[in-house]
C-alpha cells in the first residue's frame, strides 16, 4: 500500500522509490510485481538506462481509498518501520494525523511489553562465566535495542506531519524532474 501510494505521489521508478523514499530495491521490486500483476499500476516501457516508470491505474486508485483503513485497523506490526509506513498512509490517503499518531504510540506501547519476553540467562545453570556474562550482556542490549525503538515510535508519533493540501501535492509532483 505504501508503496502504490508513493506512485501515486510521483515517486514512480524503482531507482526513485529507492532514492527519494529509502525503500531496498529487493523489497520494491517484488511489490512491483505484484501491483502490476493485480492490475494497480501500469509500466511504461524502458528508458534511458533501463529506467522504468510505472503509474497508478484506477484500480490502483480504489484500492488505496478503501483498503489503507484496514491496515490501521489491524494495529501495530511489531516492525517500525511498517508501522510508521502505515501512520504516514493514514495522514496522506485519511488526512488524519491523530490517527496515525495512535498507531505509533500503540506501536511503543507494543514494543515495551516484547522487552518481558526477553530471555534472562539463569544464573543457577552451570553455564561456563564467559557463556553467562555474554548471555546477560546481549538480553540487556536486547532490551535497550526494545526501548529505543519505543522511544522512536513515540517521537514520530509526535514529529508526524500534518497533510498537505490538494495544491501542495500538485506543487511538489510538478516540481520534479
Amino acid at each position: 500500500m505504501f508503496i502504490l501510494a508513493l506512485i501515486a505521489s510521483g515517486v514512480a521508478t524503482p531507482y526513485e522509490l529507492k532514492t527519494a523514499a529509502g525503500l531496498s530495491p529487493g523489497a520494491t521490486i517484488p511489490a512491483l510485481e505484484r501491483l502490476l500483476e493485480a492490475g494497480f499500476v501500469l509500466q511504461g516501457k524502458p528508458g534511458p538506462r533501463g529506467r522504468t516508470v510505472h503509474k497508478i491505474t484506477a484500480d490502483g486508485r480504489r484500492c488505496l481509498k478503501s483498503n489503507w483503513r484496514e491496515l490501521i485497523d489491524d494495529g501495530p506490526s511489531g516492525d517500525l518501520d511498517a508501522d510508521l509506513r502505515v501512520a504516514l498512509l493514514a495522514v496522506w490517503l485519511g488526512g488524519d494525523r491523530r490517527l496515525g499518531a495512535d498507531l505509533l504510540r500503540r506501536s511503543a506501547e507494543k514494543k515495551l511489553e516484547s522487552v518481558r519476553k526477553v530471555e534472562e540467562p539463569d544464573d543457577s545453570a552451570s553455564l561456563p562465566m564467559l557463556a553467562l556474562w555474554y548471555k546477560r550482556l546481549r538480553s540487556t542490549s536486547a532490551k535497550t535495542l526494545i526501548k529505543g525503538e519505543s522511544a522512536a515510535a513515540l517521537a514520530m508519533a509526535t514529529a508526524l506531519p500534518r497533510r498537505p493540501s490538494s495544491k501542495q501535492k500538485q506543487g511538489r509532483a510538478a516540481s520534479k524532474p
